[in-house]
């Protein structure tokens, strides 16, 4: 599968959360949800195979979206805080906890757990996570809420990476130039922005480096 054709499986999925939505569908052979909250019941019509979750904040994480998203076979990988939650009420959910550089193949995807951790909202210790997955050949990045940290240095061959944008929380917009500059994705594309913020995205596009296709996608 060629690259381009690949971007076409991917969706950022809108949201009513006043803090917007880092919320992306890839339509793949295994549907794979990354932090689904606040959807609509139009962005909830397709079933999950792989939901991941990168840490427990409302505007990433919602029970009561998953329980939309979920069927027999569908796996939720997720920080140790949220399957607390979700042992509250959910016993049948199928729940895999990934710390921090955990590996683990779930329904033929492999999938790569990363820190994730920013400002006083997002700290270290609290075992947040962004993702690495390897699908059809390809290796896709979902920083979840995260700055620019040293970790980045030990991404590699990335071909799709997903950075979520919003200073002091997750990334500035220099920040993203930064990460860019450091492990060199194929292609990037800035999340959990709201149009307000549109300035911001525009100055990533506009002084990324030419080795890197910035892909402004439109919300679902």
């Amino acid at each position: 599968m060629r690259i381009s054709d690949f971007i076409k499986q991917i969706e950022w999925l809108g949201s009513t959360h006043p803090y917007g939505s880092a919320c992306i569908r890839i339509n793949n052979r295994n549907v794979i949800y990354f932090d689904p909250s606040h959807l609509s019941d139009k962005n909830m019509e397709t079933k999950a195979d792989l939901i991941l979750i990168t840490h427990s904040h409302d505007d990433h994480f919602s029970v009561k979206i998953l329980e939309k998203l979920v069927k027999p076979t569908t796996i939720i990988v997720c920080p140790s805080d949220c399957e607390e939650a979700l042992l509250q009420d959910h016993f049948d959910f199928n729940i895999y906890v990934l710390k921090s550089g955990e590996t683990v193949k779930l329904h033929n995807v492999k999938i790569s757990a990363f820190p994730a951790y920013s400002s006083s909202a997002h700290p270290a210790e609290s075992g947040w996570l962004g993702y690495i997955i390897e699908l059809n050949d390809f290796r896709i990045y979902h920083s979840g809420d995260s700055g620019f940290i040293p970790e980045m240095e030990e991404l590699y061959n990335i071909d799709v990476a997903f950075f979520t944008v919003r200073e002091p929380y997750m990334m500035s917009p220099k920040n993203v130039i930064e990460a860019i500059n450091t492990f060199k994705p194929k292609i990037t594309i800035p999340i959990h922005w709201i149009e307000e913020e549109r300035e911001n995205i525009n100055y990533i596009k506009e002084n990324s480096p030419k080795f890197t296709e910035v892909i402004i996608l439109e919300k679902k």
